[in-house]
């Protein structure tokens, strides 16, 4: 769930890359917003321009969890009217951002949204996280492999009179292999269902704190790509015992 949210942050933030918010003083003039208007659509940098009142932006904030709570705090409109500007060339979004920072209309505390180390920040954390998240994969996957290798080579070593006995009577591999392979099938299942039940739970978790955190916490993350993710879970832990089930018996058996 983290990757897919990760990765729909990053897709999120690669089509707003472009985007530059500027935002409106409270006391700008009709007059002053027009002539800024003017010089921007004359700007040959920018590729489009749309004009968001303090109502469009506090409906927008309404669908961010958390900040329809907190502009509910005041009776006033918290949010200005403000400048929505597409930039034809990402690189260029500091220089116009800086371009208009200083004109009357513009709000002189915080004249835009473009924070040139937003981007960077992101791509450090989503490669740190990455990171983390396939190092926390393969160890619970060596972990759940012992785990269950273990637990198969002692049941098969406590039956081995048994084995032996079947063997002598002509049973083939199969026969020999089939009880085993099925008891580390349902281990492999009983182990997905919990750990589907836990992954369910903190999607669940997440969205009842999203109000209280006043962020998405797993954005992108809704009941479709929950589903999949509980479907893939479940089936890696039927795999994982099965295979597992059946490497240890081979090896008791050598």
């Amino acid at each position: 769930m983290v990757g897919i949210a990760i990765e729909r942050a990053a897709v999120q933030q690669a089509a707003e890359a472009s985007l530059v918010r500027v935002y409106l003083a409270s006391d700008a003039t009709p007059e002053a917003v027009a002539t800024l208007k003017s010089r921007l659509t004359s700007d040959p940098r920018i590729a489009s321009i749309t004009e968001v009142s303090p109502e469009q932006a506090l409906a927008e904030a309404a669908s961010h969890p958390g900040l329809d709570n907190l502009s509910s705090l005041s009776s006033t409109n918290p949010f200005p009217a403000s400048l929505d500007l597409r930039v034809s060339d990402v690189t260029k979004v500091g220089a116009v951002a800086t371009s208009v920072k200083d004109d009357p209309a513009v709000d002189p505390a915080y004249p835009t949204s473009y924070d040139p180390d937003t981007y960077s920040r992101l791509r450090r954390i989503a490669l740190v996280v990455g990171g983390v998240g396939v190092a926390l994969l393969l160890l619970f996957g060596l972990v759940a492999y012992a785990v269950i290798a273990n637990s198969i080579r002692g049941i098969a070593t406590a039956r081995r009179q048994e084995v032996a006995l079947i063997r002598l009577l002509g049973a083939r591999g199969w026969m020999l292999r089939g009880p085993f392979v099925v008891e580390g099938l349902m281990i492999g299942a009983l182990a997905g269902a919990v750990a589907a039940a836990a992954v369910a739970g903190a999607w669940v978790l997440a969205i009842r704190f999203e109000s209280a955190t006043y962020a998405q916490v797993l954005p992108g993350v809704g009941p479709t790509e929950v589903q999949y993710v509980l479907a893939s879970v479940m089936a890696a832990g039927l795999l994982l015992g099965s295979l597992t089930a059946t490497l240890g018996f081979r090896k008791v058996r050598a």
